[in-house]
């Protein structure tokens, strides 16, 4: 539009210049460049350096192996900024060129980006941009609250930019407000639909739709909303992929298919991925049909699809170690079609541990939903074993998803354990309470469930003549489980014939109620029974409740767990890092090493092996209580601790729980 209103403008052909660039035409930002570079003369001294910028940014992108180039683009900036400091843009140029040569363009930012978006803030506070990239790289180091406070300025200075809802939308549902970014989502596309309506443009030519409409999906797909999850996921499919990322993008249907027991209609989506443009696309293809096919039990076409996806990620030149689980994941499905378990299930471990562990802002949810799928396939080929893993590697991942419990209860029932089952199938049932009320799995639960009422009478009386028979002490004592504590998080004496351990999570408004019953206890039974604090962060309800447990970690080693852990709770308005910094301060900790250990995420491994051995001891939720092994669950009045703690005290020393 503005070429067409002066066609002399040589900063509108910049500005076309890097339109091609982002839709990865540099045949054409070339040709813009230099047509902004022959009308120089009409140029400013910072527009011609502007230009100059993308000179040496076309030179390596026409070049990508000549790192040099790459180092003459980055140097170009600098020389730039020694002539004006303090344009703000040229530091967000700055930025992008060390998120390094394969990226740049604000969204691959880490910790080396930062400081140039900041300085960009300090010369220009209000610089909408500079937020938008300081959003993009906190999330990509795992930094939801201050990526959520950037996303939200953001949002602020542009509520008007369908891009600025969706960034809030992601940081939303890394901090597990699942509802919250939907509705983010929703509002993205409205605008984008809006924009569409106005200006007359098909969808097809931006990139950010089909994007927005999956990352709508999956948050559906999550509550159990399949129908429009579907028909979001159908209609960011059928529009075209412009780019390697696009086009890895559209395997979201052909994933959902394979996820909703679907294969034949994967397998169709699949070969039209096998024909794209790019290798990265191709690639992806073949995977998604061979996994198909080992559905259907046509093992050998998989073993070519195999081989076809092997060829083509040879061609792939820019971050192909990141594709390599898709391929392993055909492999370890084609093991296990094949009957080669050891194989097999030991491969799927790996992917899952690679899943788990994948950076990015949506690696959650995704690792999610493929961990689900993997846990059917698991259930196809009757790797129980490996279904009850995955099972609770998806609770460990985020405990608030219906669908891992809805797997775990499926193991449960085939293993013969129908109270257990009972229990999985009951959680789902609660977390799926926005779910589509057809969704099968629901359905399926609801029956399951059902068929256990005619049980539930003859259980209750049976539990009350127990009642009768026994003392009162002797109904509330469970089948003893075997848990373990840190020395170092224990209130009290570790000598002491009582142990409480309780698994917990600072954001959780129950956990913070039994503070009071705890702390009272310790005191009427000082000497007698003692506390073990172990982290039970439920991820995906609780967005602060992990850095939370860290920071507690931190803490302790000043030698102040205790006493942070009480502030925490007591305070819970402060769970963000700012908080967290100000209820540091006020305890007096050496705040350099209490900064430097939260910025690190050195406790983050700590804190998922607390959570993972206590979803092994059987806690579905916060707080978990187990008094010498006695389960107890909930923020229970004082009377309950006591009638088990009273118990155990009267038990020969023996018959105690360990501790």
């Amino acid at each position: 539009q503005a070429l067409r209103l002066d066609p002399n403008l040589g900063a509108a052909y910049g500005g076309l210049c890097d339109v091609y660039v982002a839709m990865h035409d540099i045949k054409a930002a070339r040709a813009a460049l230099e047509k902004g570079r022959s009308l120089s003369l009409e140029v400013s001294d910072a527009e011609r350096q502007r230009l100059e910028i993308r000179s040496k940014l076309l030179d390596f992108l026409e070049d990508k192996q000549n790192i040099e180039k790459f180092v003459a683009y980055r140097k170009a900036i600098y020389d730039a900024l020694m002539a004006n400091p303090v344009d703000p843009g040229l530091w967000i140029l700055r930025g992008f060129a060390d998120e390094g040569p394969m990226a740049g363009r604000g969204q691959t930012g880490d910790v080396d980006s930062i400081a140039f978006y900041q300085a960009a803030l300090a010369v220009s506070p209000d610089n909408s941009a500079a937020h938008h990239y300081l959003a993009h790289s906190f999330e990509n180091i795992g930094r939801t609250d201050e990526a959520l406070k950037h996303s939200e300025a953001y949002l602020r200075f542009s509520r008007s930019i369908p891009h600025a809802h969706h960034m809030r939308g992601h940081e939303l549902r890394r901090a597990g407000r699942i509802e919250e970014a939907i509705e983010e989502f929703r509002t993205a596309n409205d605008l984008e639909n809006a924009y569409y309506r106005a200006e007359n443009i098909p969808p097809q030519y931006d990139w950010h739709h089909p994007h927005n409409l999956s990352l709508l999906a999956s948050c559906l797909q999550l509550l159990g909303q399949m129908k429009e999850a579907e028909r979001l996921l159908r209609q960011a499919y059928a529009l075209p992929a412009h780019g390697e990322p696009a086009e890895l993008g559209r395997r979201q249907w052909p994933e959902f298919l394979l996820a909703r027991g679907r294969p034949q209609e994967a397998f169709d989506a699949a070969q039209v991925l096998a024909a794209a443009v790019t290798p990265t696309g191709r690639f992806v293809g073949h995977t998604l049909a061979g996994r198909a096919l080992a559905a259907m039990n046509r093992v050998e076409e998989a073993k070519t699809e195999f081989t076809a996806a092997s060829q083509e990620l040879r061609a792939v030149t820019v971050d192909a170690d990141r594709l390599q689980p898709y391929l392993q994941t055909l492999e370890a499905e084609i093991l296990l079609s094949q009957k080669k378990s050891a194989e097999g299930v030991a491969l799927m471990k790996q992917i899952l541990e690679q899943l788990r562990g994948t950076p990015g802002p949506d690696a959650r949810s995704q690792a999610l939903l493929q961990m689900d799928s993997i846990a059917r396939r698991a259930r196809e080929t009757d790797e129980w074993a490996l279904a009850e893993f995955t099972a609770q590697e998806m609770i460990g991942l985020d405990p608030s998803y219906g669908g891992g419990y809805y797997a775990l209860g499926l193991v449960a029932e085939q293993q013969g354990d129908a109270a257990a089952a009972t229990q999985k199938f009951a959680i789902a049932e609660k977390l799926w309470s926005e779910a589509d009320k057809d969704l099968p799995e629901l359905q399926a639960v609801r029956q399951k469930l059902a068929s256990k009422q005619s049980e539930l009478p003859q259980t209750r009386q049976q539990y009350l003549k127990n009642l009768r028979e026994h003392s009162e002490t002797s109904a509330v004592r469970a089948s003893k489980v075997e848990v373990t504590y840190d020395p170092a998080r224990l209130r009290g004496s570790p000598q002491a014939p009582v142990i409480i351990v309780e698994f917990s999570d600072f954001q959780c408004p129950f956990c913070r109620k039994v503070q009071t019953t705890l702390k009272a206890l310790l005191a009427k039974y000082q000497g007698r029974v003692s506390l073990a604090y172990r982290d039970f962060p439920l991820r995906g309800m609780h967005g602060q409740a992990e850095l939370g447990a860290e920071s507690s970690r931190c803490a302790g080693e000043q030698g102040r767990f205790w006493e942070y852990h009480d502030l925490l709770f007591a305070n819970p308005d402060k769970l963000n890092r700012d908080g967290l910094m100000d209820l540091a301060r006020s305890l007096k900790l050496e705040e350099k090493q209490f900064d430097s250990c939260l910025s690190s995420g050195k406790y983050r491994k700590q804190v998922e092996q607390d959570l993972q051995d206590g979803i092994r001891a059987g806690v579905q939720g916060t707080p978990g209580i187990f008094i010498n092994g006695v389960p107890l669950s909930g923020a229970q009045p004082e009377a309950v601790f006591e009638r088990i703690i009273q118990a155990e005290l009267a038990s020969p020393k023996d018959k105690r729980g360990d501790h």
